[in-house]
């Protein structure tokens, strides 16, 4: 109680400038605080949804300003409370947001009896192009879409009809591109959605205006699929070979390149092959004659025909004869073969693998020595290569290992990754700025003037009592005696009127 009764005799005894500088220190103090804490309550936003349509955006805040949840709208998306983030999407996944640029079949969920038949051909039309665009979405490297359809009526009256047709723009992520089979397979999504159309009609552009689709005749279409199939192939086989070498070796100590040369001619052929050994009786025929032996017979003539004559005997004749005819047919086998030569055979192949070397710590020192590796050690990493490839020599393949030192201080190959901990310092700047400003409020704004309040004015002298015994006479005395009473005197005579005031206060005093 003594010390702030000390505090408001000298905040009284205060010049009226002091005051209001006091005071305007504790109102700026007392502001501080209060937006310090105000900022710390402060709700934390996130984007709950980036980079979406306007219709999309619209039907997400209708939706928000119906369960009253605060956000916020900028350039990068919807903003709201970190806490409600998930709880957000999953509610407004349920009611189908967001659509995804474009209205699908749900279109259909609010029926009129006074619709057209036009009407809702078009609200068909634009059904089926809101649910390809979302499908197409649903792609990794597809970031947005849009689908054009051109479906021609139908007539009884004209002999040919107009081809329905279709084209698709897609916007890809950073860094994405769509392989040829997933251009294919868009294509084939989009004209298996549509009646009659035909996936030559069907057109696919990326934002830059770069046609993915080709057309049906173009040769460089199938240039396309073979690149990818020879760098699948040259893919793969570098797997191998860094999943042979690595556990040797050490991860990320071998690098391989691979380049095959591949033989797409497509080559058909027909063969047909005769085995003379291979003898089977196809047909057989047998023919077989006997003639009889001879008799009397009468003599040729009228009178040997006449009756009541004995006809004339002549003499007789006897032959026998045989006759036998045999065919025999056979059938020599044959085999006839039809052989279609598989295209993307590997021709050849060339391999390079490149492994580093061996480290050894040197004694006293955190620098490590490099040291080659052996050509022991080399050749056997190079038949592990030709075994993990499919050497051939007949296709004249070439496999090559080199050893080489990937960097040039083995320091830098100690040296941990660099971590990313600009989220970690956002983090705790969030609790650690609010605390280093109390502190440092308290530090250079409340400790000062809580100094300056309890130190006595300035200028001002302590109350001087004046000595009543013999006692305090001789002590006074004593006191003048030393150095510091010396200067007292010295005080009083070049400041005579300062020591009458205190002569004064002297005599208020009793």
């Amino acid at each position: 109680m003594a010390d702030i009764a000390a505090i408001s005799e000298q905040i009284r005894e205060m010049s009226t400038k002091k005051k209001c500088i006091l005071l305007s220190v504790i109102a700026l103090t007392i502001t501080a605080l209060i937006l310090l804490f105000s900022w710390l309550q402060k709700a934390d936003y996130q984007i709950l949804y980036a980079n979406i349509s306007e219709e999309d955006a619209g039907s997400i805040i209708q939706k928000l300003q119906e369960q009253k949840v605060p956000y916020k709208v900028s350039a990068g998306g919807i903003m709201v409370p970190s806490d409600k983030v998930y709880d957000l999407r999953l509610q407004l996944a349920s009611q189908g947001l967001p659509q995804g640029g474009g209205i699908g079949f749900e279109v259909f969920d609010k029926t009129s009896l006074t619709m057209t038949d036009f009407v809702q051909k078009l609200n068909y039309r634009r059904a089926l192009q809101g649910e390809l665009s979302r499908t197409i979405r649903s792609l990794a490297e597809v970031d947005q879409c849009r689908v054009h359809l051109v479906v021609p009526e139908r007539s009884l009256f004209t002999t040919e009809e107009d081809r329905p047709k279709a084209s698709v723009l897609v916007k890809l992520r950073q860094g994405r591109r769509l392989s040829q089979s997933q251009v294919q397979g868009i294509v084939h999504l989009v004209s298996s959605s549509v009646e009659g159309l035909d996936p030559k009609d069907v057109a696919i552009v990326d934002s830059t205006g770069e046609m993915l689709t080709s057309a049906a005749n173009d040769p460089m279409d199938m240039t396309g699929n073979q690149t990818e199939y020879r760098q699948s192939i040259e893919k793969d086989l570098e797997t191998r070979v860094l999943s042979i070498l690595e556990p040797v070796v050490g991860k990320g100590k071998v690098k391989a390149k691979i380049a095959a040369t591949l033989d797409f001619t497509k080559v058909e052929k027909t063969e047909e092959r005769f085995d003379p050994d291979g003898q089977v009786v196809r047909s057989e025929q047998r023919n077989t004659e006997k003639s009889t032996n001879g008799t009397m017979g009468r003599a040729p003539g009228t009178s040997s025909n006449l009756s009541g004559k004995t006809p004339s005997q002549v003499a007789s004749t006897q032959g026998q004869s045989e006759k036998k005819n045999e065919t025999v047919n056979y059938e020599i086998s044959k085999v006839t073969s039809h052989i279609i030569n598989p295209s993307g055979e590997i021709k050849r192949l060339s391999v390079v693998a490149l492994v580093d070397g061996v480290y050894t710590t040197q004694e006293g020192s955190k620098d490590k020595k490099y040291s080659p590796r052996s050509e022991e050690d080399l050749k056997k990493f190079e038949d592990m290569v030709k075994n993990a490839v499919g050497f051939s020599a007949d296709r004249g393949d070439e496999v090559r290992v080199v050893n080489m030192p990937f960097e040039a201080s083995p320091q830098e190959e100690l040296a941990e990754p660099q971590r990313e901990i600009i989220p970690v310092v956002i983090t705790l700047g969030r609790y650690l700025v609010p605390l280093l400003a109390i502190v440092l409020l308290l530090l250079f704004v409340v400790k000062p003037l809580i100094r300056v309040l309890t130190a006595p004015p300035t200028g001002r002298h302590s109350p001087v009592t004046l000595p009543h015994t013999v006692a305090e006479i001789e002590k006074a005395l004593e006191i003048a005696e030393k150095p510091s009473g010396d200067r007292l005197i010295e005080w009083t005579k070049k400041n005579p009127k300062e020591a009458a005031n205190l002569v004064k206060s002297w005599i208020q005093e009793r």
